[in-house]
């Protein structure tokens, strides 16, 4: 049985968290970084930030914005508004973002969407929907903050979206946004039925009820919660709560003890909407300031515990700052030399197999790492990281990968249906032999996977944990000598992600 998600939505104007109805008359309801925080600490399974006006004005995301975000939590980021080029999907993601919302530049570039998917993976590419009811049965797709009309078919372009490459579907309705009158939930059946991969639902969530009602529909794999957690009407652990009681399966999550005061704004009202607005519009910078996130930041002395190797398609920002949490100094590697100096490597990444090794290959860092690994120095790769260290994969083609765990990356399959790419939650089920790595793991051991294809190893005693996605049990985490592989993504698993990483650390005496 999937997870659905519960995702916090934060829609963004200037250094400020907005929400209007309809996406009109917009209020103040705090800050980007605060707000983001406080839904991971109550239990959050994503947090969603869309910039309303950043495509609208034509200017870009806050990319410094996005990099203090990703300090702070330790779940999955998607980050949209804005982004019209490769290089902007490659600039979110390198701040901090795990995933890209596209919506205006798709509609006008749709081969936007199959390029970035071919660079980044589809895992990586959201395209947002905003639909309004047109007619009874029909909706059309809105650019621009919703102002201007597309003509297209909300339907139709989900579909077309998903033949060209995306990996999941951000489905606003515009009439019920804002409102907390409860989802349109024709509109979700109507573009749900065309759809083979993930699907996020958004706008006009008001009661628990209605949250649960949405995600009962069995097409759903996320609801997006934001004006009745921005007035205090609900909370994430309701939400939750509520879905469970309607037979509806979600991740219950290990709360991090730690949390973080917003000024609750009680129920909406002009009186609440003018005197917070006036208070905030006044605070003319974000909350980070003039920083930026450059490399400068991240980059640790040479004598650092953990090198992340950067060949250049990965998610380095999120896995920097899960080893940062827990205490470990960090730099990037990128040479020969710069590998030498550092007592542990590890192998991020997000994408497709053949362009990780051709980067890899470009930077002539493949003997490097295969001489790294020789040498007994301790190796972790995670999610397409961990598929490079097989043998092969048969993902669009055959590829030869740094053959460190023999082994092969298939495609993952099921007689069940099921939504490919895999996006969400799932369980670790653990080998019977006990493993340092998983000692003492929070309860309800649930990680984050964002990935179409799985390792199958050569020798069955590689295998760590495994993990059951419609009737297909595949291999999520292997260990050979001084070398590890999670499919999954522990940066962006929560206590449980975190846990994993100290436990890594400690068996290896990092």
């Amino acid at each position: 049985m999937k997870n659905v998600r519960v995702i916090a939505r934060l829609d963004i104007k200037g250094p400020n968290v907005v929400k209007g109805v309809s996406f009109e008359c917009l209020r103040v309801m705090g800050k980007p970084v605060t707000l983001a925080e406080k839904y991971y600490l109550d239990g959050a399974d994503e947090i969603i930030y869309i910039d309303t006006v950043a495509s609208l004005y034509q200017r870009p995301i806050d990319l410094a914005l996005v990099h203090e975000t990703a300090k702070r939590i330790f779940v999955p980021f998607t980050v949209g508004g804005g982004i019209k080029t490769i290089a902007d999907i490659r600039a979110t993601l390198k701040a901090g973002a795990d995933k890209v919302a596209i919506n205006t530049a798709a509609i006008r570039n749709p081969h936007l969407i199959a390029q970035a998917a071919q660079v980044f993976g589809s895992q990586c590419i959201v395209v947002s929907i905003a639909a309004k009811k047109i007619q009874p049965g029909q909706w059309e797709a809105y650019t621009d903050n919703t102002r201007e009309q597309t003509g297209m078919d909300a339907a139709a372009w989900a579909k077309k979206a998903q033949e060209l490459g995306a990996g999941e579907i951000l489905l606003t309705s515009v009439d019920q946004d804002g409102g907390q009158a409860g989802f349109d939930l024709e509109l979700v059946e109507a573009v749900s039925k065309v759809l083979s991969i993930p699907l996020i639902v958004s706008g006009g969530g008001g009661t628990a009820e209605d949250f649960a009602g949405c995600a009962g529909l069995g097409a759903v794999d996320g609801v997006t919660a934001a004006s009745a957690l921005h007035y205090g009407a609900l909370t994430i652990q309701v939400i939750k709560k509520a879905l469970t009681e309607k037979k509806v399966s979600v991740r219950n999550a290990p709360l991090p003890q730690k949390t973080v005061s917003v000024e609750v704004l009680g129920e909406p009202g002009l009186k609440n909407y003018n005197s917070y607005t006036v208070r905030h519009l006044a605070w003319q910078q974000s909350e980070t300031g003039s920083a930026r996130a450059t490399e400068a930041e991240i980059v640790e002395p040479a004598n650092a515990d953990i090198g992340i190797v950067n060949y250049g398609i990965n998610n380095l920002y999120s896995v920097i700052e899960a080893f940062r949490a827990i205490g470990k100094s960090v730099r990037l590697v990128e040479t020969p030399d710069q590998m030498d100096a550092v007592r542990c490597l590890v192998l991020p990444g997000m994408g497709a197999f053949a362009d990780g090794m051709d980067e890899l290959n470009q930077r002539n860092l493949i003997d490097t790492l295969k001489q790294q690994a020789s040498s007994g120095k301790p190796i972790l790769g995670i999610c397409l990281g961990m598929q490079l260290l097989f043998s092969e994969s048969d993902e669009f083609g055959h590829h030869q990968g740094l053959d460190l765990i023999p082994g092969r990356v298939v495609m993952i399959q099921s007689k069940e249906p099921i939504k490919i790419p895999q996006i969400g939650w799932n369980r670790l089920a653990v080998a019977d032999q006990p493993n340092p790595l998983f000692a003492d793991l929070p309860e309800n051991g649930e990680v984050y996977f964002a990935q179409s294809y799985y390792p199958v190893p050569n020798r069955a005693e590689t295998v760590l944990a495994t993990t059951t996605y419609g009737d297909q049990q595949f291999c999520i985490t292997v260990q050979k000598d001084n070398i590890v592989g999670t499919l999954f993504h522990p940066e962006k698993s929560g206590e449980v992600g975190l846990a994993i990483l100290k436990n890594f650390c400690r068996y290896y005496h990092l």
